[in-house]
């Protein structure tokens, strides 16, 4: 008896967890992005100059939310692909608890992380969860010493953003 309730609750458990499980939010995302850092321009593209979806999976990792009329989106790349950059991700605006503005752009530029406050443009189509994020000319500073680099621009196109 003992076991076979305890089989009922973990089958309940399993079947009430599964919305939980499909509401990841793994969007399609194509875009590119182009970066100065000393001398040197380095672009992050999803192929295709940047008409390529891609999406969660084996070399690409996606994420993208509307909460509250905040617009987010983040994309990073497989390492083991050596990129010169692995990863972006472009708020609308972040804030800290307190109410203090935080950087809204990140990116992983070699093996270092850079942040920036920069005007990010969220464009939400005619489908709500289709949304197009933009950026540029904004200066990045490495976390580590300050270091710059200019995002000379962020165009990226993502279908099926999670709407909170």
């Amino acid at each position: 008896m003992e076991t076979t309730l305890l089989s009922t609750r973990l089958t309940l458990l399993a079947v009430l967890s599964l919305p939980v499980m499909a509401c990841a939010n793994h969007p399609d995302i194509a875009g590119k992005a182009v970066v100065a850092l000393d001398g040197e321009t380095l672009g992050y593209d999803t192929g295709d100059d940047g008409r390529r979806f891609v999406k969660t999976g084996e070399r690409w990792s996606t994420w993208c939310t509307l909460r509250n009329s905040a617009l987010s989106m983040a994309l990073d790349r497989a390492r083991d692909d050596n990129p010169p950059i692995s990863g972006i991700s472009l708020d609308i605006k972040r804030e800290d608890d307190g109410g203090e503005p935080l950087p809204n752009v990140t990116m992983d530029i070699g093996e270092d992380f850079y942040d920036g406050f920069c005007p990010v443009v969220a464009t939400v189509g005619d489908d709500p969860h289709e949304v197009d994020f933009s950026t540029g000319d904004c200066q990045l500073r490495r976390a580590l010493d300050g270091h710059p680099a200019l995002l000379v621009s962020a165009l990226f196109h993502v279908k099926e953003c999670e709407n909170q």
